[in-house]
This record gives structure tokens, C-alpha cells and sequence, in this order.
């Protein structure tokens, strides 16, 4: 899996070493992008094919640390909102291959960032306190109509996403949970990197 990672997340990272783009299957790529909204860092974590967006806030600085870790627990944890059981999961993360920190993944991957940067602008209600995964905001996001660079028409990040799981043989059995409580699911899946 490819962690594209713009300028700010560089360096929030602290990094000069980044990956070049491997040409990994788009639906396996996912890039990222820090900016201030409503006053409060948000991370946006976006699909380079689909530009499903998921946004959190308050990003702890022992994340930062282990990057590539933290990025594949919110994608497991959203997945697992979505409905996808846990082996599907697993298939997802074995088909997208060791994790790794490259440059973003091309003009209209990093245009769909500046899409969603600009309309999380337009967010009429106030960030969550106190939570890391800002629901309401991704998925006020994920209802923005776009053709994003692995479709050749137009749709919803949503539905997107789920097509390009579908393409590639994963298919969700069981209806979505509505929120899922990412610092608690983080802080239980930490493992041994602390």
C-alpha cells in the first residue's frame, strides 16, 4: 500500500526520505494531506482511485511516529464502519502489499485533496471535541459528485469506493455501524510500537 504524503505532511513527518510511486493499483493507494479547519489540524486520508476521504483530527505525536501504521488503523476501522468483515479486511491489506511512504499519486489525486480541503471550508457544523474520526465531516465529504481518477464517470466517493472493492472481489456481508470511536480503537490495536 502507498501513503502518498503532500508537502505539510512531510513535514509534519520530519522526513526527507520518501518513496518514489511504485505503480501500485490505485484502489491500494491512498494520499494524505494536513491543513487547519475551523482552527483545528485535520488529516485528510484520500483514495487515489475512488477519493473516498476520511478526515481526523488531533493527531497524537506518537502516531506521527509510526505513520504508515497509524493510516492502515483508520482504513481497517472505516472498512470495518462500512460493513467489511474482518477477513475481507485482511484480504484488502494482503492485496495491497507492504505499506509505504511515497510522493502523491499524480495532478488529479492531489486536485481531489484541494477539492475536499476547499469544501471541508464550506463544513457548516463544528469539528467533534474530543474525537479523532470527524464522521459528519467525511461524510459530508464523501457526498461531493466527482470523477475521480480510476473512474471514467461521474459518482459519490461512497459509492465509489464499494465499486472498486467490488472490482477487486471484496464485497461487504453485513449492514454498517454508524460511528466507530477511533482513539479508543487505536489505543486497543496500539501493539507493541508505543
Amino acid at each position: 500500500m502507498e501513503i502518498g504524503a503532500t508537502k505539510s505532511v512531510q513535514e509534519r513527518l520530519k522526513t526527507t526520505k520518501i518513496d518514489e510511486i511504485k505503480g501500485a493499483s490505485l484502489v491500494f493507494c491512498w494520499d494524505t494531506h494536513l491543513t487547519k479547519i475551523k482552527g483545528r489540524n485535520v488529516l485528510f486520508i484520500v483514495n487515489a482511485s475512488n477519493r473516498y476521504t476520511i478526515a481526523m483530527t488531533d493527531i497524537e505525536p506518537r502516531n506521527w511516529k509510526y505513520y504508515t501504521l497509524y493510516i492502515s488503523r483508520v482504513i481497517h476501522g472505516v472498512m470495518q464502519q462500512m460493513g467489511y468483515s474482518e477477513s475481507q479486511i485482511d484480504q484488502y491489506f494482503q492485496m495491497s502489499g507492504d505499506m509505504s511512504v511515497t510522493k502523491t499519486h499524480g495532478k488529479k489525486s492531489v486536485g481531489g485533496i484541494n477539492r475536499m480541503v476547499t469544501d471541508a471550508q464550506y463544513f457548516d457544523k463544528k469539528l467533534e471535541k474530543d474525537t479523532k474520526y470527524q464522521w459528519e465531516l467525511s461524510e459530508y465529504l464523501n457526498r461531493d459528485i466527482c470523477q475521480p481518477e480510476g473512474f471514467d464517470a461521474y459518482g459519490y466517493p461512497s459509492e465509489l469506493f464499494k465499486i472498486d472493492m467490488e472490482r477487486i472481489g471484496i464485497v461487504p456481508k453485513r449492514n454498517p455501524a454508524k460511528v466507530i470511536d477511533f482513539s479508543q480503537y487505536i489505543e486497543n490495536n496500539r501493539g507493541t510500537t508505543d
